[in-house]
Protein backbone atom coordinates (compact mmCIF):
# COMPACT_ATOMS: atom_id res chain seq x y z
CA UNK A 1 0.00 0.00 0.00
CA UNK A 2 1.30 3.46 -0.89
CA UNK A 3 2.04 6.26 1.57
CA UNK A 4 -0.94 8.11 0.17
CA UNK A 5 -3.19 5.16 0.94
CA UNK A 6 -1.82 4.94 4.51
CA UNK A 7 -2.48 8.64 4.99
CA UNK A 8 -6.04 8.33 3.73
CA UNK A 9 -6.61 5.32 6.04
CA UNK A 10 -5.29 7.21 9.10
CA UNK A 11 -7.40 10.23 8.24
CA UNK A 12 -10.46 8.00 7.89
CA UNK A 13 -9.73 6.28 11.24
CA UNK A 14 -9.33 9.61 13.00
CA UNK A 15 -12.54 10.83 11.46
CA UNK A 16 -14.49 7.77 12.64
CA UNK A 17 -12.87 8.03 16.10
CA UNK A 18 -13.79 11.69 16.35
CA UNK A 19 -17.37 10.95 15.34
CA UNK A 20 -17.67 8.19 17.99
CA UNK A 21 -16.14 10.47 20.64
CA UNK A 22 -18.55 13.22 19.64
CA UNK A 23 -21.50 10.85 19.99
CA UNK A 24 -20.30 9.76 23.44
CA UNK A 25 -19.97 13.39 24.51
CA UNK A 26 -23.47 14.12 23.25
CA UNK A 27 -24.89 11.07 25.04
CA UNK A 28 -23.26 11.80 28.38
CA UNK A 29 -23.34 15.60 28.38
CA UNK A 30 -19.59 16.01 27.99
CA UNK A 31 -18.33 19.16 26.33
CA UNK A 32 -14.61 19.72 25.78
CA UNK A 33 -13.81 16.94 28.26
CA UNK A 34 -15.97 18.52 31.00
CA UNK A 35 -19.19 16.93 32.27
CA UNK A 36 -22.28 19.13 32.15
CA UNK A 37 -24.64 17.30 34.54
CA UNK A 38 -27.72 19.44 33.80
CA UNK A 39 -27.23 19.64 30.03
CA UNK A 40 -30.36 17.65 29.26
CA UNK A 41 -32.53 19.07 32.04
CA UNK A 42 -35.52 21.06 30.77
CA UNK A 43 -35.04 24.82 30.96
CA UNK A 44 -37.18 26.49 33.60
CA UNK A 45 -39.60 29.16 32.38
CA UNK A 46 -38.50 32.76 32.88
CA UNK A 47 -41.21 33.40 35.49
CA UNK A 48 -40.24 30.32 37.56
CA UNK A 49 -39.68 30.94 41.26
CA UNK A 50 -38.27 28.57 43.84
CA UNK A 51 -41.06 27.37 46.17
CA UNK A 52 -40.97 29.18 49.49
CA UNK A 53 -40.55 27.22 52.72
CA UNK A 54 -43.74 26.89 54.67
CA UNK A 55 -43.89 29.01 57.80
CA UNK A 56 -45.09 27.56 61.07
CA UNK A 57 -47.78 29.05 63.31
CA UNK A 58 -45.32 31.66 64.57
CA UNK A 59 -44.27 32.75 61.07
CA UNK A 60 -40.89 30.99 61.25
CA UNK A 61 -39.43 28.70 58.58
CA UNK A 62 -37.30 25.59 59.21
CA UNK A 63 -34.33 27.33 57.58
CA UNK A 64 -34.51 30.27 60.00
CA UNK A 65 -34.83 28.03 63.05
CA UNK A 66 -31.96 25.83 61.86
CA UNK A 67 -29.76 28.90 61.26
CA UNK A 68 -30.49 30.05 64.81
CA UNK A 69 -29.61 26.64 66.25
CA UNK A 70 -26.32 26.68 64.32
CA UNK A 71 -25.64 30.23 65.59
CA UNK A 72 -25.60 31.54 62.03
CA UNK A 73 -28.30 33.89 63.33
CA UNK A 74 -27.10 34.96 66.76
CA UNK A 75 -29.25 35.09 69.88
CA UNK A 76 -29.02 38.86 70.24
CA UNK A 77 -30.70 39.34 66.84
CA UNK A 78 -33.80 37.23 67.52
CA UNK A 79 -34.44 37.35 71.27
CA UNK A 80 -36.47 40.45 72.07
CA UNK A 81 -37.73 39.54 75.54
CA UNK A 82 -34.26 39.46 77.09
CA UNK A 83 -34.72 36.07 78.77
CA UNK A 84 -33.96 33.58 75.98
CA UNK A 85 -30.89 31.40 76.24
CA UNK A 86 -29.62 28.71 73.89
CA UNK A 87 -27.64 26.88 76.57
CA UNK A 88 -30.31 24.28 77.39
CA UNK A 89 -32.22 24.15 74.11
CA UNK A 90 -32.38 20.74 72.50
CA UNK A 91 -33.40 21.19 68.87
CA UNK A 92 -34.03 23.88 66.26
CA UNK A 93 -37.79 24.05 66.86
CA UNK A 94 -37.16 25.52 70.31
CA UNK A 95 -35.23 28.54 69.01
CA UNK A 96 -38.04 31.09 69.16
CA UNK A 97 -38.68 34.11 71.37
CA UNK A 98 -41.96 34.55 73.25
CA UNK A 99 -42.27 37.88 71.42
CA UNK A 100 -42.72 35.83 68.23
CA UNK A 101 -45.47 33.70 69.77
CA UNK A 102 -48.67 35.71 69.52
CA UNK A 103 -50.55 33.58 72.05
CA UNK A 104 -47.80 34.08 74.64
CA UNK A 105 -47.87 37.85 74.23
CA UNK A 106 -51.67 37.78 74.41
CA UNK A 107 -51.39 36.42 77.96
CA UNK A 108 -49.82 39.75 78.91
CA UNK A 109 -51.73 42.12 76.64
CA UNK A 110 -55.29 40.91 77.15
CA UNK A 111 -54.85 40.38 80.87
CA UNK A 112 -53.42 43.87 81.38
CA UNK A 113 -50.09 42.68 82.74
CA UNK A 114 -47.02 44.84 82.22
CA UNK A 115 -43.91 43.07 81.04
CA UNK A 116 -41.78 42.33 78.02
CA UNK A 117 -41.64 38.54 78.49
CA UNK A 118 -44.17 35.80 79.19
CA UNK A 119 -42.09 34.97 82.27
CA UNK A 120 -43.22 38.32 83.69
CA UNK A 121 -46.79 37.04 83.93
CA UNK A 122 -47.89 36.91 87.56
CA UNK A 123 -49.19 33.33 87.14
CA UNK A 124 -46.00 31.84 85.72
CA UNK A 125 -44.21 31.10 88.99
CA UNK A 126 -47.36 29.53 90.45
CA UNK A 127 -47.87 27.35 87.38
CA UNK A 128 -44.32 26.02 87.62
CA UNK A 129 -44.25 25.54 91.38
CA UNK A 130 -43.13 21.99 92.25
CA UNK A 131 -46.02 21.34 94.64
CA UNK A 132 -48.54 22.53 92.05
CA UNK A 133 -46.98 20.33 89.37
CA UNK A 134 -47.17 17.29 91.66
CA UNK A 135 -50.92 17.86 91.98
CA UNK A 136 -51.40 18.50 88.26
CA UNK A 137 -49.40 15.46 87.14
CA UNK A 138 -52.06 12.75 87.90
CA UNK A 139 -54.72 14.90 86.22
CA UNK A 140 -52.92 14.60 82.89
CA UNK A 141 -53.52 11.57 80.68
CA UNK A 142 -51.52 9.89 77.98
CA UNK A 143 -52.78 8.97 74.52
CA UNK A 144 -54.41 5.80 75.86
CA UNK A 145 -56.24 7.65 78.60
CA UNK A 146 -53.97 6.55 81.41
CA UNK A 147 -53.19 9.04 84.17
CA UNK A 148 -49.63 10.19 84.69
CA UNK A 149 -47.97 9.07 87.91
CA UNK A 150 -45.61 11.27 89.84
CA UNK A 151 -42.57 9.27 91.09
CA UNK A 152 -42.85 10.42 94.69
CA UNK A 153 -40.42 7.72 95.83
CA UNK A 154 -38.12 8.00 92.84
CA UNK A 155 -34.75 9.69 92.51
CA UNK A 156 -34.50 13.46 92.25
CA UNK A 157 -33.66 13.05 88.56
CA UNK A 158 -36.87 11.06 88.01
CA UNK A 159 -38.87 13.68 89.89
CA UNK A 160 -37.35 16.50 87.87
CA UNK A 161 -38.13 14.69 84.63
CA UNK A 162 -41.74 14.46 85.76
CA UNK A 163 -41.79 18.13 86.78
CA UNK A 164 -40.50 19.08 83.35
CA UNK A 165 -42.96 16.93 81.40
CA UNK A 166 -45.88 18.16 83.48
CA UNK A 167 -44.79 21.80 83.21
CA UNK A 168 -44.49 21.58 79.42
CA UNK A 169 -48.02 20.24 79.00
CA UNK A 170 -49.48 22.57 81.63
CA UNK A 171 -47.88 25.65 80.06
CA UNK A 172 -48.84 24.68 76.50
CA UNK A 173 -52.46 24.46 77.63
CA UNK A 174 -52.15 27.75 79.54
CA UNK A 175 -50.79 29.60 76.51
CA UNK A 176 -52.53 27.92 73.57
CA UNK A 177 -55.57 26.30 75.13
CA UNK A 178 -56.48 22.62 74.64
CA UNK A 179 -54.88 21.32 71.44
CA UNK A 180 -55.58 17.59 71.52
CA UNK A 181 -53.18 14.74 70.76
CA UNK A 182 -53.00 15.42 67.04
CA UNK A 183 -51.69 18.95 67.55
CA UNK A 184 -48.76 20.39 69.43
CA UNK A 185 -46.85 23.65 69.71
CA UNK A 186 -43.30 24.32 70.87
CA UNK A 187 -42.87 26.69 73.80
CA UNK A 188 -40.64 29.79 73.61
CA UNK A 189 -36.93 29.47 74.38
CA UNK A 190 -37.22 31.52 77.57
CA UNK A 191 -39.69 29.00 79.03
CA UNK A 192 -37.62 25.97 78.10
CA UNK A 193 -34.55 27.54 79.68
CA UNK A 194 -36.42 28.48 82.86
CA UNK A 195 -37.96 25.03 83.33
CA UNK A 196 -34.78 23.10 82.52
CA UNK A 197 -32.68 25.31 84.74
CA UNK A 198 -35.15 24.89 87.62
CA UNK A 199 -35.62 21.13 87.22
CA UNK A 200 -32.24 19.81 86.15
CA UNK A 201 -31.96 16.29 84.75
CA UNK A 202 -29.20 14.02 83.48
CA UNK A 203 -30.41 14.37 79.90
CA UNK A 204 -32.89 16.43 77.93
CA UNK A 205 -35.43 15.24 75.42
CA UNK A 206 -36.40 18.18 73.29
CA UNK A 207 -39.69 19.18 71.75
CA UNK A 208 -41.25 16.65 69.36
CA UNK A 209 -44.01 17.49 66.90
CA UNK A 210 -47.28 15.56 67.01
CA UNK A 211 -46.34 13.82 63.74
CA UNK A 212 -43.02 12.65 65.15
CA UNK A 213 -44.62 11.38 68.36
CA UNK A 214 -47.18 9.44 66.35
CA UNK A 215 -44.40 7.91 64.25
CA UNK A 216 -42.46 6.89 67.36
CA UNK A 217 -45.59 5.38 68.92
CA UNK A 218 -46.32 3.36 65.76
CA UNK A 219 -42.75 2.03 65.69
CA UNK A 220 -43.02 0.56 69.18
Amino acid sequence: MSTSDDSDSNTSSRSVSEEVESEIEDDFGVVGGLVEPYRFEPIAPEDYEEPEEEEDEDGLTPAILEARSENQITLDTWCECGNCSTELLSNALEFRCCKEVAAAMAKLTFEGIEGSCVLDHTDFDALTNATVLEQVCPLLKDRKGRSYKFPSRGTQNAKNESYRATAYRFLVRWIFGPLGWNNSRPLPACIYHKIRQKFQTASTRGYSSAERRQGEASAR
